[in-house]
């Protein structure tokens, strides 16, 4: 059925299909953007807890949520 649909349904335009991958291609970018953001916004939280753990002479605590961060850049 799904085939006769599809069969019948006209295809879109050049200009549509042109439009409609620009549409994507935006819409995935801003989404990668987003991930991108969202992993400077934990680096940051990290490396704070760390600064924090140092002030506290918390070198152990500090060493632990510092090794992550250090795996995550490579």
């Amino acid at each position: 059925m799904e085939t006769v649909k599809n069969l019948l349904k006209p295809r879109p335009s050049p200009q549509q299909q042109l439009r409609d991958w620009q549409r994507r291609l935006r819409q995935e970018c801003r989404n990668i953007e987003r991930q991108i953001r969202d992993v400077e916004r934990e680096e940051k939280s990290v490396q704070k807890a760390i600064r924090e753990a140092a002030k506290r002479n918390d070198m152990t605590s500090a060493k632990v949520t510092h090794s992550p961060l250090l795996e995550d850049k490579h």
